[in-house]
């Protein structure tokens, strides 16, 4: 199920995947505000369809489109018997420090909140942890 917000018309590209990072104190006093900031913060989405309508923005430089968008899954690793695709798991900060491993970008990826219950769309291969630890690859939404 989709959603309708409004974004930068020179981003306003069918495909283009963002993360919605919140709204600014700028957009509080916009009329149009609860169109843009519709969005669940830090969460990744893409652009499925440009309509052709066009709305004034003092945050954009040019001119803001009306789009339709879809929440994307994000990949990361998850642990523990609830990792099951369709169940919905509180995804917990896995403490390690180690930046150097292959795994850390896929463990902490941009836009993932600890802490946050998501829904287990896909559960992947398992992952080969430097340190010991029993993860999963997951999609979650």
């Amino acid at each position: 199920m989709g959603s309708v917000t409004l974004i930068g018309k020179k981003l306003a590209k069918e495909g283009l995947e963002f993360r919605f990072g919140g709204c600014l104190s700028r957009c509080q006093s916009c009329e149009l505000k609860n169109s843009c900031c519709g969005l669940d913060k830090n969460r990744w989405y893409r652009i499925t369809g440009v309509r052709d309508k066009e709305h004034k923005c003092k945050v954009h430089h040019e001119d803001v489109k009306v789009v339709e968008v879809e929440k994307i899954p994000v990949k990361t690793t998850a642990s523990g018997r609830s990792v099951i695709e369709g169940s919905v798991i509180k995804l917990d900060e896995k403490g390690c420090k180690n930046i150097e491993c292959d795994n850390y970008k896929l463990c902490y990826p941009p836009g993932i909140e600890f802490g946050t219950k998501y829904n287990i769309e896909k559960v992947g291969k398992k992952i080969d942890c430097p340190g010991g630890k029993d993860l999963k690859e997951v999609e979650l939404l």
